[in-house]
């Protein structure tokens, strides 16, 4: 049996980077959505799930392809934003990659339209 510590990433986390995590017994690829400050002093860390894309996929307004370039993950992804997940940084393994800036504005662009932000003349 393995020591928990032992798989845990142990750098700094930041708001864009794509991390290998370990949800359920099953790695998973994961975008950081959470504010830095946050990210440095809280145990567990908001996310938005990264899946492989295939050809066939049907892309939906509120997801948003991230090449494969970026993500380090060797093959294009989508990243879901409509399924946010807070995810103990224990369970994070590995930094992959960086999205860009302006895939992260695609990422909030698709938080908004799911959150109805768009909608709202309030904020």
């Amino acid at each position: 049996m393995t020591n928990e510590s032992e798989n845990m990433y142990c750098g700094a986390i930041k708001r864009g980077e794509v991390f290998i995590c370990d949800l359920a017994g099953k790695k998973a690829w994961a975008l950081v959505l959470q504010d830095n400050v946050l990210n440095g002093c809280l145990p567990t860390v908001v996310c938005a799930p990264i899946e492989p894309r295939k050809k066939t996929d049907r892309l939906y307004i509120n997801e948003v392809v991230l090449p494969g370039v970026e993500t380090g993950l060797g093959k294009d992804g989508i990243c879901l934003p409509y399924k946010i997940i807070s995810i103990d940084r224990r369970r994070i393994i590995a930094k992959k990659g960086e999205v860009s800036k302006e895939k992260m504005a695609e990422v909030y662009q698709a938080l908004d339209i799911t959150l109805g932000r768009f909608r709202d003349k309030k904020f």
